[in-house]
C-alpha cells in the first residue's frame, strides 16, 4: 500500500548554493549521504514538514539537465503496487531494485502527464518535527503538471490512494499535490505558506518557490 507523499527531488547544478537558498527560507539538513557508486551527494532538506531530496554529483557532467524532476511515494509494497500501476497502463520507467544509497529499494514509473513518480520501500525516516523557525508557516503544496487532469485525478485519487482535500489538490500524509494545467515543467513550483506572503522566487536551478497567505 501507498501510504505517504514523502519527497520531492532533483538534481543541482551547486549543492551549496541550493542549500544556501532553502536554508533562508528556514530549510534544515536532516540527512546527508554520499553514495560511492554514482559519485552522487544526497541531502534531504526539511521546509516546514515537507523533504526535498537534492542530488549532486561530484563529477559534473555536460549533458545533465537540473532542477526538481520527480516526486517520491512510500509503500509497503514495493513489488504488488508497482505491478499493480503498471498493469493498469503507467508508463514503466525503471523497475524494482535495491536503492544506491543501499536504504532499502525503488522503481520509477510515470504518472499520466509525464511527471516522474518514485516508488519507495525502506526502513529509514528521515522526516523530523515540523521546523518552524523559518518564515514559513506550512508546506503548502508541490505543484505538478496535469494538463489531462482528469487522468491525474483517476492516477493520485484512485489508484495512488490520495484524499481529495480541494478541487484540484490531493494529500497524502503530511504534504499535498496541486495540480497545475500547464506548467513550464514537470515540477511546477513548490508553495510556503507565510504570514507574509511576497513574490515568487527562483532557486539556484530555476525551481519556482511561491508564497501563499497562512
Amino acid at each position: 500500500m501507498i501510504y505517504e507523499l514523502n519527497h520531492v527531488g532533483g538534481p543541482v547544478r551547486d549543492l551549496e548554493a541550493s542549500l544556501a537558498f532553502y536554508g533562508g527560507l528556514g530549510a534544515e539538513v536532516v540527512d546527508r549521504l554520499f553514495m560511492a557508486g554514482p559519485r552522487v551527494n544526497r541531502v534531504h532538506i526539511q521546509l516546514v514538514t515537507g523533504l526535498v531530496e537534492l542530488l549532486h554529483r561530484e563529477e559534473p557532467d555536460p549533458e545533465a539537465t537540473y532542477g526538481l524532476n520527480h516526486i517520491g511515494f512510500m509503500t509497503d509494497d514495493l513489488d504488488g503496487d508497482y505491478a499493480r500501476l503498471t498493469a493498469l497502463g503507467y508508463a514503466e520507467i525503471s523497475s524494482p531494485r535495491v536503492a544506491g544509497s543501499g536504504q532499502g529499494r525503488l522503481a520509477f514509473l510515470s504518472d499520466p502527464n509525464g511527471v516522474r513518480v518514485e516508488l519507495l520501500q525502506r526502513s529509514e525516516q528521515f522526516r523530523v518535527a515540523p521546523i518552524t523557525t523559518g518564515p514559513a508557516r506550512a508546506f503548502a503544496h508541490i505543484a505538478i503538471a496535469a494538463p489531462d487532469r482528469d487522468a491525474a485525478i483517476d492516477f493520485y485519487g484512485t489508484h495512488l490512494g490520495m484524499e481529495r482535500v480541494a478541487d484540484d489538490t490531493f494529500r497524502l500524509g503530511a504534504d499535498a499535490l496541486k495540480l497545475v494545467p500547464a506548467p513550464a515543467t514537470p515540477i511546477a513550483h513548490l508553495a510556503l505558506a507565510t504570514a507574509d506572503p511576497g513574490p515568487a522566487a527562483g532557486d539556484p536551478d530555476g525551481n519556482q518557490v511561491q508564497f501563499v497567505p497562512a
